[in-house]
């Protein structure tokens, strides 16, 4: 009696529908779609290469904005004209052509120009000879012949203009100031900057290299 009926109860657990098996969890999620600008920037080279490719870009800007043409005055030249016979490129000193007493206004000069700017110091004439080529404008003086107050507004005038003129003292200046371009120069008087400034704004950039910087 009590096998038949265990035997019963095993054909009715075989007869019953199955449970379906538990969905065992994933043993990891699967992995999200990369966004749409991440695989634009792989295929650009991924952020290395981009990065690199801004700072180039920015370099360029940088070289464009500071060789930017200005504008260059069709008035008649200021100053005195200076005869240039050679425009070379020297290698010593002894090569330049300085005339006694005043600051040259071209000539054979140095490879390496000088920038523009407000100097304390005299600076080599074969330097920057060689600003003047590219269009920049040297005013020079002489240490004893201007006053303490001509000599500040002086600097004022040159440090707004320092991209393209060239201020420094010259002891070996036979007049107080004076004002040079390519081919130009004009002896001022101290503190005359009206004077001073037509000959920056008509000469600058009149020269076989203009704007060059």
């Amino acid at each position: 009696m009590g096998k038949n009926r265990r035997q019963e109860r095993l054909r009715e657990r075989r007869t019953q529908p199955q449970a379906p098996a538990a969905v065992r969890p994933a043993s990891r999620a699967a992995g999200k779609p990369a966004p749409a600008w991440r695989h634009t920037l792989q295929q650009w080279g991924g952020p290395w290469v981009i990065g690199a490719g801004v700072v180039v870009l920015a370099f360029i800007g940088w070289l464009v904005w500071t060789n930017r043409p200005v504008s260059v005055s069709s008035d008649e030249l200021k100053g005195d004209e200076v005869q240039i016979l050679s425009s070379a490129h020297v290698a010593s000193a002894s090569e330049l052509q300085i005339p006694e007493g005043v600051p040259p206004a071209g000539g054979p000069h140095f490879v390496d120009p000088l920038p523009g700017g407000v100097y304390d110091s005299p600076v080599d004439d074969g330097r920057v000879i060689h600003s003047l080529e590219h269009g920049l404008v040297w005013v020079s003086y002489r240490p004893d012949g201007l006053s303490e107050e001509q000599l500040k507004a002086l600097k004022a005038f040159a440090a707004d203009r320092k991209r393209d003129m060239v201020l420094s003292p010259r002891p070996a200046n036979r007049d107080a100031l004076v004002a040079v371009s390519w081919g130009r120069r004009a002896v001022l008087k101290p503190g005359d900057l009206k004077s001073l400034e037509t000959f920056f704004s008509t000469n600058l950039n009149r020269s076989p290299e203009p704007g060059v910087r």
